[in-house]
């Protein structure tokens, strides 16, 4: 039986799509994968548990993580993943060591005797590097992440979500060797019908029940494009429909309130910030289109979640997006406005097209399964930590 280390992020991060990884791929195991024996380094946060009870792995004392200590301080956050988390992982005996979150490669400077796996959800750390942006704070991120690329190149093995970022990685890496490509999954929860009517959920969220509701998901960072979903909203009121804008899992920025403001859409507006995974579900019932017209991404959570939800998507089909859509999503390639008004007026105002969409969102959205992605890992788990279990 191989003994694997997972490595998760620290609870402390509170990065939502981390953390479903980490807890669907550790209870996907214990089910599909009883041949391998699971320690987790680190408790895993249960942003997206639905049920607040632990997920399954080893809840030893040896696996209980530092966030506690961490609290909200940066410098603490910055001490736990870089120094503290680290040097825990040299306690545990293991045959391969699966490190979830690229973010976290550096951890394999304290495990070197044994196989290592790390999955790599997008190379934003790369790009960071490459853009060598000056300043004190700069600096010391920039020698942090070339610490985690240093330590990510050197893995045993590599795991990606989408073909897309195989062939990034792989140029990066200057070869594909051992980079294995296992999509992630949608939750069941997405899939199932809501037990309140539309009306019932728009009251909770304060919108119109008459309102078209693009909705936005996910942080409001530069990469994420929050400029063209806000002149979007403004350009289809513009052209007469009753839009609202629903924006859940970011803060806006003040340069994007001042936007919204300019536009006159404060009264078009609901932000949620961050939110349980039950609220989001019901936003994605709550709306009629889902916007994401982001610059990069390695995957994409929320088109794969609005197609099971049965809520078009319109995305921009950057990085890894346009494999997860498949032909079930509306696709604006560059970066104007005004193609992205016309597909969610087209949407708006042609109920066959929505109800097409609708359907081949539902049918894509069912071939991503985190059981599939469990069985996928597990079988790297083997191949991988095999030559290190035969010398125990």
């Amino acid at each position: 039986m191989p003994r694997v280390l997972i490595v998760p992020d620290l609870p402390v991060e509170r990065w939502p799509s981390m953390d479903r990884y980490a807890l669907r791929l550790v209870d996907g195991l214990a089910a599909e994968a009883p041949d391998v024996d699971v320690t987790l380094a680190s408790d895993i946060n249960l942003l997206t548990a639905g049920t607040g009870e632990e997920t399954g792995g080893d809840r030893s004392a040896e696996s209980v993580g530092l966030e506690s200590k961490a609290g909200k301080n940066e410098i603490r956050r910055y001490l736990s993943r870089y120094w503290s988390y680290p040097r825990r992982l040299k306690r545990h005996r293991a045959d391969l060591v699966h490190v979830l979150d690229h973010s976290y490669a550096h951890a394999l400077s304290k495990i070197k005797t044994v196989p290592s796996l790390v999955t790599v959800h997008d190379l934003l750390p790369v790009l960071t590097v490459q853009r060598k942006s000056t300043g004190f704070r700069n600096d010391i991120r920039n020698r942090l992440l070339e610490w985690v690329l240093k330590e990510l190149r050197r893995a045993t093995g590599w795991i990606v979500a989408t073909e897309w970022l195989r062939t990034e990685l792989a140029e990066w890496l200057g070869h594909s060797d051992r980079i294995h490509v296992i999509p992630y999954g949608v939750d069941e929860a997405f899939l199932e019908p809501p037990t309140q009517d539309r009306g019932e959920i728009r009251r909770r969220f304060n919108i119109p029940e008459s309102a078209f509701v693009v909705l936005h998901v996910g942080s409001v960072g530069a990469r994420k494009n929050i400029g063209a979903v806000i002149a979007t909203v403004d350009g289809l009121r513009r052209s007469g429909i009753d839009a609202w804008l629903l924006q859940v899992g970011g803060t806006f920025t003040a340069q994007q309130m001042a936007d919204i403001e300019s536009r006159d859409l404060r009264s078009s507006l609901t932000a949620v910030g961050a939110a349980e995974e039950s609220d989001l579900r019901l936003a994605y019932r709550a709306a009629d289109v889902l916007l994401f017209p982001s610059h990069y991404e390695g995957f994409g959570f929320p088109v794969l979640e609005a197609m099971a939800s049965e809520l078009p998507a319109v995305n921009s089909g950057a990085g890894g997006l346009a494999e997860v859509s498949g032909d079930a999503a509306v696709i604006v390639r560059g970066r104007e406005v005004e193609p992205y008004v016309e597909a969610v007026s087209e949407i708006a105002s042609n109920a066959s097209r929505r109800e097409e969409l609708i359907r081949r969102g539902v049918e894509q959205a069912r071939k991503f399964r985190w059981a599939e992605t469990a069985r996928k890992t597990a079988a790297v788990y083997r191949d991988l930590a095999a030559p290190a279990a035969s010398r125990a």
